[in-house]
């Protein structure tokens, strides 16, 4: 599994917030365009693609991000938001 961090240091008050997405078709590559892309935005930390569970999880400060814009980069990578 590979773990990617963003510009930020980790803080005591990041929050991590999981999503279910599906549309991984693409395996490693789906991965890689999602930790990467994320990784690169101001106020997120680390970012971890897990394949086999369809699930990213995402470390990021709160005060400089919202839930739903992280969302929305999802969807705009062309996957789809289950939960």
């Amino acid at each position: 599994m590979t773990v990617l961090t963003g510009p930020k240091t980790e803080n005591s008050k990041n929050r991590t917030q999981t999503f279910k997405i599906g549309g991984l078709q693409g395996g490693q590559h789906d991965k890689q365009e999602i930790e990467t892309y994320l990784s690169e935005l101001d106020g997120v930390d680390k970012v971890i693609v897990n394949l086999d569970e369809g699930m990213v999880s995402i470390d990021f400060d709160p005060q400089a991000i919202h839930t739903d814009y992280l969302r929305g980069i999802l969807r705009s990578l062309g996957h789809e938001v289950l939960a």
